[in-house]
């Protein structure tokens, strides 16, 4: 246990009581008047609520001796950032003091507010205390953030923070994320997952994700769980789970920093996972980038639980000399570089995709994978082409605009039926698919509805809309908008259907 003199020390000096006072006591009254917000910051004593409280914490944060110069805040109304919505907003404290100078930032229109962000920092821009907003040490104060702000018209107002002694230990201790106090920069990574049982039945997965640095939790299992549900159509979906990774420049571009561990979790009413299901592996700062491309393009790395050629507990081969958490385990069987379980090479000799037909094989010799494919419904543009997807993408995309194309498919009465093919390939329909049935979409006005019409025997297991302006700003088919079969458009609406569907071109 680390020496506590300091603690007393600053609770005898920085116990301070703030007062706010209002126009309203002089007999003023306007409602249309600003409010002006001052904050003050109270050392909460952890040496004695440690004696009352229950904690994982070995030890308590020992404070600084420097003097408070100044605090960053983040502050809200609603969902909109009324103060520091790209960086967190500087002010500087009264000499000697612990309370707030007056900032015309602060100067603000009568409502409620949100403090979401508290720290406070010495001359030499260290950081010293912290409001926690979470995490284990935010059982030591009275209340933690996000906090609560009621500005009456024409008050001067002082609001007290309680903040704990910052000694540089993992931030998420004070439920923060350490990039929120550093240069570094963060990137988005993402993970989906798809579970398929013994007996052969794929689904979008439920699962938990944890992620360490060199030992050390950045982002906790119990805390990032991914959101799973039922679409209009009855299908169930799962999103992506995505984080903020940091980009540290004291590792190698190719040298693997982020430890993640990918938990398979139940599914109430969908199915029962297997206990102790899991996937671990690493991640480097090239990694990192090869799914990134800028702040609105992000893809998922791909997870399968219990899938053919799966990831589970980091098996199998890496004949292409990528480590796991880059062909997620799944070996190379084309020796194209790529993982069998993601590219669309041809391990099997089917002459369709491995990616396409999930290793599956082509026991018939029809050209066709048994068991459950990748589909797309047809469109006049092919995904590969477009400059934010990659080459290794299939798959089409529709602009509905009255050209050619659409009238070739179009029925009347504002009704389109659009070919829905599955196990295609680089987009080759002709040679390598099979028509899984079609996508019917009605336009009514400003209203667009897409409906599912598959062949007899053919089911989906997930399906993913994108309607919209413009092309989706991610490829990845599980961010697209969905959950709903009915849209509201404009002139040329572009549309993206894509499906995992089990079935053969005989049914």
């Amino acid at each position: 246990m680390k020496n506590l003199k300091t603690y007393f020390a600053f609770l005898a000096v920085f116990a301070l009581i703030f007062t706010s006072c209002s126009k309203d006591e002089t007999g003023v009254e306007t409602s249309t008047e600003k409010a002006t917000l001052s904050f003050g910051a109270i050392v909460a004593d952890l040496a004695s609520d440690s004696t009352n409280k229950q904690s994982d914490v070995g030890d308590l944060p020992q404070c600084s001796e420097a003097a408070p110069s100044y605090v960053e805040v983040v502050l809200t109304q609603g969902d909109n950032y009324i103060i520091g919505e790209d960086a967190p907003h500087r002010i500087n404290l009264v000499a000697g003091q612990v309370f707030t100078e007056e900032d015309a930032v602060l100067e603000l229109d009568p409502g409620n507010y949100t403090l979401e962000h508290f720290a406070v920092y010495d001359a030499q821009g260290n950081l010293t205390w912290i409001a926690p907003k979470g995490g284990v040490l935010s059982q030591f104060v009275d209340v933690a953030l996000p906090l609560d702000i009621d500005l009456g018209a024409g008050t001067k107002k002082y609001v007290d923070v309680s903040v704990l002694c910052y000694d540089d230990r993992d931030v998420n201790e004070y439920g923060y994320q350490f990039f929120e106090f550093d240069t570094t920069k963060a990137l988005e990574f993402c993970f989906f997952a798809n579970y398929c049982t013994p007996e052969g039945r794929h689904f979008p997965a439920r699962y938990s994700v944890e992620l360490s640095i060199e030992g050390n939790v950045i982002y906790t299992a119990e805390e990032n769980t991914n959101n799973v549900g039922v679409n209009s159509f009855g299908d169930n979906y799962a999103d992506p789970l995505c984080f903020a990774l940091p980009d540290l420049s004291r590792f190698g571009d190719d040298e693997e920093y982020i430890d993640y561990t990918v938990t398979l979790l139940d599914w109430d009413g969908v199915y029962d996972a297997p206990e102790n299901t899991v996937i671990t592996g690493s991640l480097s700062r090239n990694e990192i980038m090869a799914n990134f491309d800028g702040d609105d393009n992000v893809d998922y790395e791909h997870l399968r639980f219990g899938c053919e050629g799966d990831d589970t507990n980091t098996g199998g081969g890496d004949d292409n000399g990528n480590g796991d958490g880059d062909d997620n385990g799944n070996g190379d069987g084309d020796d194209n570089g790529t993982g069998d379980g993601d590219d669309n090479g041809d391990g099997d000799g089917d002459d369709n995709g491995d990616g396409d037909d999930n290793g599956d094989g082509d026991d018939n010799g029809d050209g066709v994978a048994e068991g459950c494919d990748t589909a797309y419904m047809i469109g006049d543009n092919a995904l590969n082409e477009l400059d934010r997807y990659n080459e290794t993408n299939w798959g089409w995309g529709l602009i509905l605009d009255g050209d050619a194309f659409d009238d070739e498919y179009y029925e009347g009465d504002g009704v389109w039926r659009f070919p829905f093919y599955a196990g295609a390939g680089q987009n080759d329909w002709e040679t390598k698919g099979w028509e899984a049935g079609h996508i019917v979409i009605t336009r009514t006005g400003n209203t667009l509805s897409v409906e599912f019409d598959l062949y007899s025997g053919v089911t989906i297991n997930e399906s993913h809309i994108y309607v919209g302006s413009d092309w989706p700003t991610s490829r990845a088919p599980g961010q697209f908008d969905r959950g709903t079969d009915t849209f509201t458009v404009g002139d040329t609406p572009h549309i993206i259907v894509h499906a995992e569907v089990c079935g053969t071109d005989e049914d």
